[in-house]
């Protein structure tokens, strides 16, 4: 059965699913998900919630011609719906559980989607097309491979001019962005293995003390002179150290403090708290980040990216990073004064010896390392 009803955009369809989307596959890499799916790493992307100590998946697909490629699609029915949406600047949404429910506390009307130089968009009920039956209200399905894959849904956003796909863009649920960057491919982003202490596993989390102040230096930090020379002389470390963003939008500046954490780190006019905090990560291939604003303004990790050569690396784990202030990876706005400080972890494929890019949000606002002197 197919209903198709103008206003709202409704459209149910019975008796369809994502075959391969389940929790046994969300449980998985990026890397896994796009081996198993047949999608390019580009056009997908997953957020976790915790809901009332639930986990909530999103898992969301850029519906575009390359999608088709993959066996996504494999249903013919549900092919041919979303081949109407091709062109449309659409996504595919699945929320799920591991859990057999009828019902989750998920609210489609509050995602949001975020792209530098537009205003965000927040979509009505007419922006979604429904696949099932009661997605909009929060009504799952068992999914029918069976109830040990749990229960979920399927919806479309349909952005149309809300957003250029030619450009990166943020899908925002409840404070956690997902980034899509179309411009790739997606064939040139290996996926991270992150530089560790001998006594840690790849990819297993590091875990330092969070701190409850960060420096006596954070107020000039916020409202005076932020160029990098300024900042290493304050800081007492080599310029080849440090790294400053500035990303302004209306009324708001986001100041973003970037450190590279070798030898050179240790002689600087850190407190011996925060160098305690350090000590497991100096040398490993990291870079220290503060983030401080004088107004307010968005904050979101997820959002640096990484360029050595001609490829950028994107941070798809917890385990890229490790927080010196508490709640540094979910943050979703810094108030006036507020500062959040954490670490990412260089990929393995980065030299952290040469030089590489660090940018947030698009690649007009990064900051460049050059090599790094000998010690």
């Amino acid at each position: 059965m197919i209903q198709v009803s103008v206003k709202g955009r409704i459209l149910i369809i019975s008796s369809l699913f994502f075959l391969l989307v389940g929790l046994s596959v969300l449980a998985q890499s990026h890397e896994q998900i796009a081996s198993q799916t047949g999608l390019d790493p580009d056009l997908f992307a997953t957020l976790t919630i915790d809901v009332g100590g639930k986990e909530l998946r999103l898992f969301m697909v850029y519906v575009n011609e390359r999608a088709f490629d993959s066996g996504i699609t494999r249903n013919e029915k549900l092919r041919q719906i979303l081949l109407l949406y091709v062109g449309s600047n659409a996504l595919y949404i699945n929320p799920n559980v591991k859990q057999v429910v009828d019902s989750f506390n998920f609210f489609p009307h509050q995602i949001s989607v975020e792209q530098v130089g537009k205003p965000t968009f927040i979509p009505t009920a007419n922006d979604w097309v429904e696949i099932r039956e009661g997605f909009l209200a929060g009504r799952f399905q068992v999914n029918p491979e069976g109830s040990s894959y749990g229960s979920g849904s399927e919806g479309l956003l349909v952005m149309g001019e809300h957003i250029d796909p030619s450009q990166p863009f943020s899908v925002v649920y409840q404070g956690q962005r997902a980034r899509f960057d179309l411009t790739g491919v997606g064939t040139s982003v290996p996926p991270p293995t992150l530089p560790v202490p001998p006594a840690k596993q790849p990819g297993e989390a590091i875990e330092i003390p969070t701190l409850k102040d960060i420096t006596d230096l954070e107020d000039a930090l916020t409202h005076g002179d932020f160029s990098p020379a300024l900042v290493a002389a304050h800081l007492h470390l080599d310029p080849s150290l440090v790294g400053t963003i500035i990303i302004t939008s209306e009324d708001e500046e986001l100041r973003l403090l970037l450190v590279r954490l070798e030898e050179g780190v240790r002689k600087g006019a850190f407190g011996a708290e925060l160098l305690f905090c350090l000590e497991p990560l100096i040398g490993t291939g990291a870079v220290m980040v503060w983030a401080l604003t004088p107004t307010g303004a968005n904050f979101s990790p997820w959002q640096l990216h990484v360029q050595q050569s001609q490829t950028i690396y994107d941070f798809w784990f917890d385990s890229s990073f490790a927080e010196l202030t508490e709640g540094f990876l979910r943050l979703g706005r810094l108030e006036s004064g507020e500062v959040a400080a954490g670490v990412i972890l260089l990929h393995r494929q980065v030299n952290p010896h040469a030089t590489f890019t660090v940018y947030y949000q698009t690649i007009n606002t990064g900051t460049t390392f050059t090599n790094l002197p000998q010690q």
